[in-house]
């Protein structure tokens, strides 16, 4: 059985994914900066990454250790991966400057469309950053939004204020009515960015596909499963990204 190693470096984390055929065996997360100081793929990497691979593959959003990262993780593994951008993702694009997309959403929308194929999509991906990303039944990345993820919210309010605290987003939702300053700041951010993606989730429907459109909505990423109950998404799949580098690395292949 064919068994793949899959990595995305993000700005906060590396998440890397183990396969046996289509199956995912193995997950695990290293916090970035410790990922790619010297010698930590050996370290907090290699270890986890047992046996025989066939194929590997890396998508980055952190372009200055993209390289590095790739070779370090040759070195440690004896593979070296194939790295996605959008020349290679096998997407078509109505997106201005392809070139300029984020290599987790092409990852993601790879994905998606492995998960869904022919159908319409719409990505949701609740990260360091939270990203809306339309992808047509047909294959074409249309374009979407970005706007600043969760976790942002209570350092930068806490930081542009004079009196206002930094707040821990643990536990659900709360109610919207709050009866205290960190309970008001709590609703607003976590209820708050519920609101922004239900609406920006509605508005890039209705511009990639029509109104009359209903794509399947995926969460994915760390905070969306925070959502769960508010009826964002269709499916909530946090291993997304990792699905659609494997099947990226099975496509190289088959062209190599």
């Amino acid at each position: 059985m064919t068994r793949t190693w899959v990595a995305d470096l993000g700005n906060s984390t590396l998440y890397v994914g183990v396969f046996s055929g289509d199956r995912l065996t193995a997950r695990f997360r290293v916090p970035a900066e410790v990922a790619i100081a010297r010698g930590g793929v050996v370290a907090h990497v290699a270890p986890r990454l047992h046996g025989r691979f066939d194929r590997a593959a890396l998508c980055s959003v952190v372009p200055a250790h993209t390289e590095v990262l790739a070779r370090s993780l040759k070195s440690a593994t004896g593979l070296r991966p194939a790295i996605l951008t959008a020349a290679n993702a096998g997407l078509t694009f109505g997106y201005r400057r392809p070139s300029g997309l984020g290599a987790d959403r092409l990852a993601c929308a790879l994905g998606a469309q492995k998960r869904f194929p022919q159908r319409d999509v719409i990505v949701v991906d609740c990260g360091t950053a939270t990203t809306v990303t339309a992808l047509s039944r047909q294959g074409t990345l249309l374009g979407g939004a970005i706007f600043p993820g969760l976790g942002l919210w209570p350092a930068m309010l806490a930081a542009q204020t004079a009196r206002l605290p930094e707040v821990k987003l643990d536990g659900p939702p709360p109610a919207a009515l709050g009866r205290s300053t960190r309970a008001g700041l709590r609703a607003g951010i976590l209820l708050g960015h519920a609101g922004a993606i239900r609406e920006l989730t509605q508005r890039v429907a209705r511009e990639a596909f029509g109104a009359r459109a209903r794509p399947v909505v995926i969460g994915t990423g760390g905070h969306a499963a925070r959502y769960g109950q508010e009826k964002l998404f269709t499916v909530i799949e946090p291993d997304l990204i990792l699905a659609g580098l494997r099947s990226f690395a099975e496509a190289i292949a088959r062209h190599d």
